[in-house]
């Protein structure tokens, strides 16, 4: 009797949770079939993100390349052009949704085989590879099955050698004999050239945007003429210049009227090295004498001026080649360069010299020296985000730059090389421009003659740009 109870207790008892559990499932089925029918699927049809590969990409270049996604306008493309000649016939094309979901759908448009062909489009499965050099359209469609967007695809690849300088010789009337020395500058957007003419000291400008048109910079007023015409610097707001008779420092915020700047400060100034490159803009790094040491200092006005260490025997102080260095992608990097020039003890420097401010001293090291080239009336500049030097080999210029800031340097190839025509000189001014423009003014042939004209050059890379 007792067992018949439990058992009828028993079965009671799991048929309740059976009877839970059905009615549960039966619930939860209701509830997902309720919510099929009500989902709101995403209307987004925005491409995210992309990335192409290709087995033939031998050179791994694919991966990285970095597509810019212009949602407004409907346009894909790689900002930074791939290299000169690179090919691929297709590729392996990823695109990612909203929240990495898949396209329910996407079209291909390519463009014709043939010129007079038209363009043929078809549904691809995101699997088969695309053939590159003849996508022209993705048009996406959202998870609603509904919207879809178009976009126009674009695969940039240097046409031409982006390494490649053209340089032009600038016709027109810059410097009117006799010429006896000559500095060309750039400030406030124009091209200045100081020369003697004579017994006359002259200056021509242009804006720098154009280089053809000169015109006298009259009348010049204040200018001793025993200013060091190699000893010119700017900064924002002036134009300094070193006088060797009085060892006064001239100022000027026009280039065309100069005044001396008064310094009391006990410091006799040497060699104006130029604006030092930091945060605060304005600070110019000088050699003084003080008490028959020569220290580096630095003053932004030269109502103070700041002594620093003591600078080494073998640096130049005189008519030597200057450039600021602030690189673009580095922000440490921040240096003045000096090449060639006259030390102190009236011997050549024969050293490419790196020096970099570092809590209120002067830090220096030396280049490993290119052996391609004499540095004596070589000219430094900042170009595509390394330095150049332009220097004399065997009677001719040849080009030289560092990939690594000043630690070593390379001859620039065949690509970047002079024109034939371009006559070796050595005291060159050198300039570089907003618009990437190489600018080489005059200089000292090997017969000792001044020439008067100017050239300019630009990499192809900027041309495309």
């Amino acid at each position: 009797m007792w067992c018949t109870i439990f058992l009828k207790q028993m079965i009671s008892k799991y048929f309740l949770w059976t009877s839970v559990l059905i009615l549960n499932i039966l619930l939860f089925s209701s509830c997902l079939n309720s919510s099929d029918n009500n989902m709101e699927y995403p209307t987004d049809p925005q491409i995210y993100a992309i990335s192409i590969s290709s087995a033939t990409d031998t050179t791994s270049l694919l991966p990285g390349l970095a597509f810019t996604i212009d949602q407004v306008n409907g346009r894909i493309f790689n900002r930074e052009p791939l290299p000169y000649g690179f090919h691929v016939d297709s590729v392996m094309l990823r695109l990612t949704a909203l929240s990495n979901l898949a396209f329910p759908k996407i079209e291909i448009t390519l463009k014709p085989l043939e010129p007079l062909g038209e363009d043929s489009t078809y549904t691809w499965n995101q699997s088969d590879s695309i053939a590159i050099p003849r996508l022209y359209k993705i048009e996406t469609t959202a998870l609603d099955g509904v919207t879809t967007k178009t976009y126009e695809f674009q695969l940039n690849i240097y046409d031409r050698d982006p390494y490649i300088i053209n340089w032009e010789k600038i016709e027109g009337n810059w410097l009117t004999p006799p010429v006896e020395s000559q500095r060309t500058i750039a400030y406030k957007n124009q091209f200045f050239t100081y020369y003697w003419s004579g017994t006359e000291m002259k200056a021509v400008s242009t804006p720098a945007s154009d280089g053809e048109n000169w015109i006298a910079v009259s009348p010049l007023t204040g200018m001793p003429h025993t200013i060091r015409l190699s000893s010119l610097i700017t900064t924002k707001d002036a134009i300094y210049g070193l006088d060797e008779a009085s060892g006064w420092v001239y100022r000027s915020s026009d280039g065309k009227n100069w005044d001396p700047v008064q310094t009391e400060t006990g410091y006799k100034v040497v060699a104006l090295y130029g604006e030092l490159p930091s945060a605060t803009p304005g600070n110019i790094l000088l050699a003084v004498n003080h008490d028959e040491t020569l220290k580096f200092a630095q003053t932004n006005n030269f109502s103070e001026i700041n002594p620093m260490n003591d600078i080494p025997a073998n640096m130049p102080v005189t008519d030597f080649s200057a450039i600021k260095v602030e690189s673009a992608s580095s922000y440490a990097t921040k240096f003045i360069f000096l090449s060639g020039g006259v030390t102190t003890n009236n011997l050549p420097n024969n050293d490419i010299w790196v020096l970099q401010e570092d809590e209120g001293i002067i830090k220096y090291i030396t280049s490993k020296r290119p052996t391609e080239a004499t540095l004596q009336g070589s000219s430094l500049f900042f170009y595509d985000d390394k330095p150049y030097l332009m220097a004399i080999s065997v009677g001719k210029n040849l080009l030289m730059y560092s990939e690594n800031y000043g630690v070593n340097w390379v001859k620039a190839e065949e690509n970047q090389a002079l024109p034939a025509d371009f006559t070796g000189r050595t005291n060159a001014s050198v300039i570089t421009d907003a618009n990437n423009y190489i600018w080489i003014f005059g200089g000292i042939s090997s017969s000792n003659t001044q020439l008067v004209d100017i050239w300019k050059g630009r990499l192809n890379k900027f041309a495309l740009n």
